[in-house]
């Protein structure tokens, strides 16, 4: 073998090397496949204000089920609907402020419980690409409605003003935000163990994410640090605030969908006080886990 044999040789080695170490990271989902996520966050708010400190402390828990309907060559049809909410916010000046279980009883008068007892009776369509992006999101103003219907309140005036409150949250566009938080993961191109790509979330928490394809074996193993902004207006208030966020995800190796997703933020900033225009020091520390049970056909 001469010289230029040899080294042509040794280049098509080390090109097969790197194509045949690469893989296509994407969902890869069959119609009928069911699917329930219980999600679980503890989030800390700590503002500091005139020398003493406000904490308060945010629990949810929720479940949802996600049923693929159809699938397109880039996407996937799924049926979505939540099917337990549970919401519990506490202060350690003002005491407990919201405590929602949506598979308890509603007591007389729990406004906030009606409410959210809504969202549980809507079923959701979802179109989510195969990256996991989120495209669109069918079916939340016929939620929001219902969810205020659920509460008893008549008069018409008041239940535009909470359409469009409830609308912030719920709607198409800030729910597949929400959403694809935790679907969104998968990049455009093949990618090798050890390689890196880029993606970005957007809605009040906006990040940019760097994520590693650290191992594949039994299942799929990626990690994400991520740098994360929230700017989200209340009636009252605005809040101004940065951070780090890092992510790990171990999804199903057939599937590609997520087993089990932890996510651990920390972001700082200040909450500006619309009325007396008082700027507050504000830290916000959250944890997120998703696990995924696959119901069998």
């Amino acid at each position: 073998m001469n010289f230029f044999v040899a080294k042509l040789s040794l280049c098509f080695l080390l090109f097969s090397k790197i194509i045949f170490g690469q893989q296509t990271l994407e969902y890869k989902l069959n119609i009928g496949d069911n699917l329930t996520i219980t999600q679980v966050a503890t989030q800390e708010i700590i503002q500091n204000m005139d020398g003493s400190k406000h904490e308060m402390t945010n629990n949810l828990e929720c479940d949802f089920n996600l049923i693929v309907a159809a699938k397109t060559d880039s996407s996937y049809i799924i049926n979505f609907s939540f099917k337990r909410l549970k919401i519990k916010t506490t202060s350690n000046i003002y005491g407990e402020l919201m405590n929602v279980d949506t598979n308890k009883e509603i007591k007389e008068g729990d406004f906030e419980a009606k409410l959210f007892a809504g969202v549980t009776n809507s079923i959701l369509k979802m179109e989510m690409l195969k990256t996991g992006k989120i495209v669109k999101i069918i079916g939340t103003e016929s939620m929001i409605k219902k969810m205020i219907n659920t509460t008893g309140i008549e008069d018409e005036f008041t239940k535009e003003l909470m359409f469009e409150a409830v609308k912030k949250e719920y709607g198409s566009e800030s729910l597949s935000r929400s959403f694809e938080q935790m679907t969104y993961c998968y990049p455009k191109k093949r990618v090798q163990i050890g390689e890196q790509w880029t993606n970005n979330f957007s809605g009040n928490l906006t990040a940019t994410n760097v994520w590693t394809l650290q191992e594949i074996n039994k299942n799929i193993i990626l990690s994400a640090k991520s740098n994360v902004s929230m700017n989200s207006q209340e009636e009252s208030y605005v809040r101004k605030l940065k951070g780090t966020q890092e992510t790990r995800i171990i999804a199903n190796k057939t599937s590609g969908f997520p087993e089990l997703i932890t996510v651990n933020s920390n972001i700082q900033g200040i909450s500006v006080m619309d009325q007396e225009n008082l700027e507050i020091p504000t830290t916000i520390i959250s944890k997120t886990t998703y696990k995924t049970k696959k119901h069998v056909q």
